[in-house]
């Protein structure tokens, strides 16, 4: 399995000390650093360290998550974010994502759901907890007026993949392309979509009835 770095933003204690023994147990897993809430760590991030994938709570002192991704992908849009918090409101779903969240997961997931997200992450997937994603289905199922952003006929067979899960090298063997066309076209459509991740793209297509 790919080795993957893990930092934990979480302002519980307890709860950031127990999940980052838990992760530290698996084999393919370091998890080399933890912050109390999002100064802390976006000071880290500017100082020049970067995690493969960042696991965030929302509900966070000072700066809540949200906006610490949204920071954290100005800064480094490269840097994964896994939402790991017991905020379960549609609205705080839908913003985090589309803040450049690629994950949702709640607390109540075990440590083998969030090891497997962590996974589906770091291949280039979007990963949202069952609960979670019957909120997103029930949003983007809205009547919606059609936007189509001025996506190509491509893009938008890129889109109807990355909405199937499917990583940027799955993509590129179902489309028959390769995964740098693939990544070439991720890049035009987040900058059409005006999101920072696949599952702010999937979602906004989602929800202009795009796919």
């Amino acid at each position: 399995m790919t080795p993957i770095n893990i930092w934990i933003v979480e302002d519980d204690s307890g709860y950031r000390r127990n999940l980052q023994i838990s992760l530290q147990r698996q084999d393919h897993i370091t998890c080399s650093r933890t912050f109390p809430n999002c100064i802390k760590f976006l000071d880290a991030i500017n100082s020049g360290e970067r995690p493969d994938v960042v696991l965030m709570d929302l509900g966070l002192p000072q700066m809540g998550g949200v906006e610490g991704i949204g920071r954290l992908k100005a800064i480094d849009p490269d840097v994964s974010v896994l939402v790991l918090t017991v905020e379960e409101k549609k609205d705080t779903v839908m913003r985090a994502l589309d803040a450049g969240a690629m994950g949702y997961l709640l607390k109540a997931s075990s440590v083998q759901d969030i090891v497997n997200a962590l996974e589906q992450v770091i291949q280039g997937g979007a990963a949202l907890g069952a609960g979670v994603a019957k909120l997103v289905l029930g949003e983007v199922r809205k009547p919606v007026v059609r936007e189509d952003f001025g996506l190509s006929a491509r893009e938008i067979e890129v889109l109807e993949q990355l909405a199937e899960g499917l990583s940027s090298k799955e993509i590129g063997a179902k489309l028959c392309i390769s995964t740098a066309t693939v990544n070439f076209h991720l890049g035009r459509i987040y900058q059409k979509l005006d999101v920072q991740s696949q599952t702010g793209a999937v979602a906004k297509a989602l929800r202009s009835d795009l796919i």
